[in-house]
């Protein structure tokens, strides 16, 4: 039997997944604010997060609509034969294709909303039921007039601005729909029923509730859209450092508490990484505090080059420190990529003559291995231990790489047993 996906995993990725790829989002976000939005559409990427959100909150809206529909149309027979005139024999043929037709579209929108609230087709359902509902009023227009009663033709337009105001629908799907119910609403008045001079002034105040439902329905979109942005960029903005692009410290370690524990749900082996730029007093000493944090922007990208998988996080810890969480059940592996990064950082060939370690800036990096996670195991050990390997790196000499596995039965959980070599790198 295929075993169900782990739907707590799929959150846990699409999260960190997003954390990690906002420095990009806010670039779209501010060119798309820059651009405009006049048309009402979003770079793809934004227009597909925009959907989501949009689908998401309009549930309690939608619902609300389709209950006030529902309402509506059963409670209409209290007062079609006392309040507009419906001779009784007509009444009985309106109240069926109301509530025996039209009620059901409304109940299977409404089910649809509330168990089915996050699909992306929702708002096309919403505008089917609001296309049905409404021929479904228009016949029953045509049907009272062939009795001699009259069906206030405004209640479609009045739907209409229902829709708008409460259903969270897109306006270029919306207005297509508006606007063939309009052709049809005018050809049934010339053509089909038998409209007084009267009845001109029931079908004009019909077309300025769609013309002010079109106009509404634009306006309140773009407000909608403009807020979403603003909203996103504000968030993003706010937990990632100004200066480097990646995760801040506060907004590390949330993304470093999701990913630790789904690493402890899923038992999949991780390695935490402190990372620290080698000297970095010296080089902001020398080459002054604009060309330090031009350093630290190349540093950080080569960091975040090197955790481009769904569940790596990274992020800057403060100052001159990094940290860096990649799920690995090879240990070797781990090492190899965390002596990739180090490697690629001195390969930027940033140059630091002050360094005693290398002409160009380097960083040294601790590596805590951890095997089988277990919910015992707390993340503030794992980072004591990978700061204690980092201080040995330091010790060591710099610019290198010393790994070593999390020792959760010893007394003291941030003691480590380490690797027997601490392997140094080439300064070539």
């Amino acid at each position: 039997m295929a075993t169900p996906p782990d739907t707590n995993a799929f959150e846990d990725a699409r999260e960190i997944e997003m954390s990690q790829s906002a420095p990009e989002t806010v670039g779209l976000i501010r060119q798309q604010l820059e651009n405009g939005f006049g048309w009402l559409r979003f770079e793809p990427k934004l227009e597909q997060d925009f959907r989501a959100h949009n689908n998401e909150a309009g549930l309690v809206n939608r619902i609300a609509l389709l209950a006030i529909a529902l309402t509506v149309l059963l409670v209409s027979p209290l007062f079609d034969t006392a309040y507009f005139g419906v001779p009784e024999v007509a009444a009985w043929w309106s109240r069926g294709l109301l509530i025996g037709l039209l009620g059901p579209v409304i109940i299977a929108a409404l089910i649809w909303c509330v168990y089915r609230s996050h699909s992306p087709i929702t708002e096309y359902v919403i505008t089917a039921q609001f296309a049905v509902v409404s021929v479904g009023l228009l016949g029953n227009h045509i049907l009272l007039n062939r009795y001699g009663a009259d069906f206030p033709i405004e209640f479609i337009g009045v739907g209409l601005v229902a829709v708008v105001a409460l259903g969270r629908v897109r306006s270029w799907q919306i207005l297509p729909v508006a606007v063939a119910l309009v052709v049809l609403t005018l050809a049934t008045e010339v053509w089909v029923v038998n409209s007084s001079p009267a009845d001109y002034y029931h079908l004009a105040a019909a077309g300025v509730l769609a013309l002010f439902a079109i106009y509404l329905q634009y306006a309140n979109e773009y407000v909608l859209r403009r807020s979403w942005l603003d909203r996103q960029l504000l968030q993003l903005v706010a937990r990632h450092d100004g200066l480097t692009g990646l995760l801040n410290r506060h907004a590390l370690e949330s993304a470093l508490a999701n990913a630790h524990a789904h690493a402890v749900r899923e038992r999949n082996d991780y390695g935490l990484l402190m990372i620290d730029i080698d000297q970095f007093g010296a080089y902001n000493n020398h080459y002054g505090h604009p060309a330090g944090d031009d350093a630290l922007r190349r540093v950080a990208a080569v960091i975040e080059s090197h955790a481009r998988r769904p569940l790596d996080v990274c992020g800057r810890y403060g100052g001159e420190e990094f940290v860096a969480f990649w799920i690995e059940s090879d240990e070797h592996k781990l090492e190899a990529h965390a002596e990739a990064l180090r490697a690629a950082v001195e390969q930027a060939a940033i140059p630091h003559a002050t360094s005693n370690v290398a002409p160009v800036v380097t960083v040294s990096i601790g590596l805590c291995y951890v095997a089988q996670p277990q919910e015992r195991d707390s993340l503030s050990a794992v980072f004591a231990s990978a700061d204690e390997l980092l201080y040995d790196a330091k010790a060591q000499g710099r610019n290198r790489v010393v790994v070593g596995h999390f020792d959760r039965d010893s007394i003291n959980e941030a003691t480590v047993r380490k690797h027997p070599e601490a392997r140094p790198a080439t300064n070539g």
